[in-house]
């Protein structure tokens, strides 16, 4: 190989490496500049109870019916993908409710909450097995929505959660 030719290829491989990271940290949530919506999270699981605000993603999906399998309302902490800081909350908590617009209460949803400590789980979607029991209501307003979740988990903790999305994120296309 040509000495031209290598030193050519160590400057792309050099050039790529220096700016892969900043294009993908440029599509990143909390990008300096960005706006980035926070939910007001409130999580008792037993007697102990966590609360935050933070960076989660909130979202609809808006091909969910009461005929198929998909949940309307879709909320996670932390993100898919995301890295949390040391100085945010450590514990994690996922939500998805099946229904639509219109639904104010359901007995259809999937509840996760861990902690590193103590972790829950309530699932009462039809045809799933069933862990634990419970209802979320969903209370609509602006851009965003309040989700009061309560129950007893499947090893029969009881749970509150309050998880109060200032705002509904967009789908995001695969791979961004």
């Amino acid at each position: 190989m040509s000495r031209t030719l290598v030193h050519t290829s160590i400057a792309i491989g050099a050039a790529l490496t220096l700016l892969a990271p900043r294009a993908v940290a440029a599509q990143r949530r909390g990008t300096p500049g960005t706006v980035v919506p926070m939910t007001e999270v409130s999580i008792t699981l037993g007697t102990k109870t966590v609360t935050g605000r933070v960076d989660a993603k909130c979202g609809i999906d808006e091909q969910a019916t009461q005929s198929n399998t998909r949940s309307y309302y879709v909320l996670m902490y932390p993100w898919f993908g995301q890295r949390v800081t040391p100085d945010k909350p450590q514990w994690r908590f996922d939500l998805s409710v099946r229904g639509n617009a219109t639904t104010k209460e359901s007995e259809q949803f999937v509840f996760s909450f861990m902690d590193g400590a103590r972790s829950g789980t309530i699932q009462t979607v039809a045809g799933t097995e069933r862990m634990g029991s419970g209802t979320v209501r969903v209370t609509r307003r602006d851009k965003g929505a309040r989700f009061d979740v309560e129950g007893r988990t499947k090893d029969g903790q009881p749970v509150r959660a309050m998880i109060d999305c200032s705002e509904f994120q967009r789908a995001e296309a695969p791979g961004g």
